[in-house]
């Protein structure tokens, strides 16, 4: 399950991008009137310059900003296009980060802008101006096509992934392709396709594509119309190119994946408004990538699942963007381990239990505390807590946190980590409440709890029970555990040690 802990701790890959490197720019405006000229509407411009990272630039973006270690290589011209579009990509990361000596600047070359105007009342697209080469048969020189090739040869095996972003806008030649994957089989690396066009012959031997539905339809000539027939599309892409799996994006369907020994994965759309689809299959080629390249998302589904919360995040926003680990936690309000399991289970700060404890007294409630470590739990553990929940009707178990445990007993402690211990407690009926400490005693805890009724174990010397005297002050009783010889969490740990 994908939570908040799993995307925080995601290791960061290094991965390189390679494909048609486009600038976007958006002219905002207002529209007021109809032109007296045309039929058409005048846009009042109130902002021109707004320049965006898109094609394969975009998708570089988005694994940067999800914390990828990124090096990107493409085409741009010496053209003002090339020299913003170059310039903004530096700015987005350093030397750590991001590498653009892969970047090769031609003469030649036009960079591709797209231009999209906008209405800043409706934050909608009133049109796109494209700027770029006509000539469909278009594509780089052999000296850039060379150039590009070399530097991959050199810097592939330092990858752990590498991305092709193709927009079919000349960068990504079919021997350019073949060579690039490869050398990728040679050296083991995955190598995942966003495809263009309608000949998807030039991906033949490549990890993964990723295709949309419209695409994926005319590649194989079969219509998606169910879950047979999606799977049928997806066969035919696997056998035809050779492909370790493919995933076809579904719009609103979400992501589908089939691999080559017919496992599949299914993961629906996150439902949120959305106010623009620009830019979001660069963000799931992103995402895609930066999730197969780590091991802590371990099924097919959690991958997916990734790549649906980074689009969902995206689409709600106008234009080309980028998301971060930060705003998928955000935007899809996912929660940390901790907060599910409070949620879940039967974990409460001190402060929530004051109040709780506060009510069920009034009630004529009797509340009893005991505590410790409860790592490996075993019959002394289970006797506590049921003959803690004897001595009255609400039973809190105050227990050491991971630091806590370490404190009282060394580096080695705790064998299990404090989710894991909450759970295994809140599993117990004769539990009602647990709460966590930090420091090497729960005095604290109990001052703000003011239990009934504190219990301990007999093995405890009455001076020596922490606590004691402050609930004797207000009239409560301390209860003695009757211990089970021979039985503790040290004598245990002991023993597997010494087998």
């Amino acid at each position: 399950m994908i939570n908040a802990d799993v995307i925080n701790n995601l290791p960061s890959p290094r991965v390189m991008v390679i494909g048609d490197f486009i600038l976007d720019r958006y002219v905002w405006g207002k529209v007021e009137r109809i032109s007296p000229e045309a039929p058409v509407q005048i846009l009042k411009v109130q902002n021109d310059g707004d320049y965006r990272l898109g094609g394969a630039a975009n998708v570089a973006h988005n694994l940067l900003t999800l914390g990828a270690k990124v090096t990107v290589l493409g085409v741009v011209g010496t053209d003002y296009g090339g020299k913003s579009l170059l310039k903004l990509l530096r700015q987005k990361g350093n030397r750590k980060n991001l590498n653009c000596d892969g970047i090769i600047k031609d003469k030649a070359h036009i960079t591709p802008i797209k231009e999209r105007i906008m209405d800043d009342d409706h934050d909608q697209q009133i049109l796109r101006v494209d700027r770029e080469k006509q000539n469909k048969e278009y594509s780089i020189s052999h000296s850039a096509e060379t150039k590009l090739l070399q530097y991959f040869a050199r810097t592939i095996q330092t990858m752990d992934a590498v991305v092709i972003s193709d927009y079919d806008k000349g960068t990504l030649t079919v021997t350019l392709l073949k060579n690039l994957i490869q050398l990728c089989r040679k050296y083991h690396k995955q190598v995942l396709v966003g495809p263009k066009g309608s000949d998807f012959s030039k991906y033949k031997g490549a990890t993964a594509i990723i295709p949309n539905r419209s695409e994926a339809q005319i590649v194989t000539g079969e219509e998606i119309k169910d879950d047979k027939t999606k799977k049928l599309v997806a066969q035919k892409l696997l056998k035809r190119l050779n492909l370790d799996f493919v995933i076809i994006t579904l719009g609103p369907d979400g992501l589908y994946l089939l691999d080559k020994k017919n496992r599949s994965a299914t993961d629906a759309a996150e439902h949120h408004e959305v106010y623009d689809v620009t830019g979001a299959g660069d963000t799931v080629l992103a995402a895609l990538s930066f999730a197969f390249t780590s091991e802590e998302l371990q099924s097919y589904q959690d991958k997916l699942h990734l790549a649906n919360l980074a689009a969902g995040v995206v689409v709600s926003k106008v234009g080309t963007a980028t998301v971060t680990r930060e705003k998928i936690i955000e935007h899809h309000h996912l929660k940390s381990e901790d907060e599910n399991i409070r949620t879940k289970h039967k974990l409460k700060t001190a402060k929530e239990l004051a109040g709780i404890l506060a009510q069920k007294r009034a009630g004529g409630r009797k509340v009893v505390f005991t505590n410790g470590c409860f790592d490996l739990i075993h019959p002394g553990h289970i006797r506590t807590l049921e003959f803690s929940r004897a001595q009255g009707d609400i039973l809190v178990v105050g227990l050491n946190s991971d630091k806590s445990v370490r404190l009282i007993k060394g580096k080695s402690r705790p064998i299990l980590k404090q989710s894991d211990r909450i759970k295994v407690l809140s599993a117990f009926s004769a539990v009602d409440y647990v709460a966590l400490f930090d420091q090497s005693t729960p005095i604290e805890l109990i001052k703000k709890l003011k239990p009934d009724v504190l219990v301990k174990g007999a093995d405890w010397a009455e001076g020596r029970i922490v606590g004691a005297d402050v609930v004797r002050s207000y009239g409560g009783r301390i209860a003695r555990v009757p211990l089970i010889p021979g039985v503790s969490t040290s004598d245990i740990i002991r023993k597997i040690r010494k087998d």
